[in-house]
């Protein structure tokens, strides 16, 4: 009778069977210190998720836009849809440059 191979399911860490440990050594953040590093990489992390929440924190439906960044931001397809749509939202205030200019007309003369 021939012996077969055991079948072993991939997993994300290695067992040392000597000690019957897991070798978890070579993953990033292996242990549950919390570092500099860690830290920053966070902030940085989601200060790039919620890009289209700060763009869009002047205009008129930012609370929406902030919301669908948040529920769907996750994704890369709602992220992107939540930055176009803050891109494209209507600002809160308009600006009328044409009447500064006819101000100032009547400054020079």
């Amino acid at each position: 009778m021939k012996l077969q191979k055991p079948k072993v399911a991939p997993s994300l860490f290695c067992v040392n069977f000597s000690y019957g440990q897991p070798l978890l050594s070579s993953l990033p953040f292996e242990n549950n210190e919390i570092t500099v590093e860690k830290v920053t990489a966070s902030l940085v992390g989601l200060a790039i998720y919620f890009i289209p929440t700060i763009i869009a924190r002047d205009k008129k439906k930012w609370k929406l836009i902030a919301l669908f960044n948040l529920l769907t931001g996750w994704t890369i397809f709602g992220w992107f849809i939540a930055l176009l749509w803050a891109i494209k939202a209507e600002s809160k205030v308009k600006i009328d440059f044409t009447a500064e200019m006819e101000n100032e007309d009547d400054d020079e003369i």
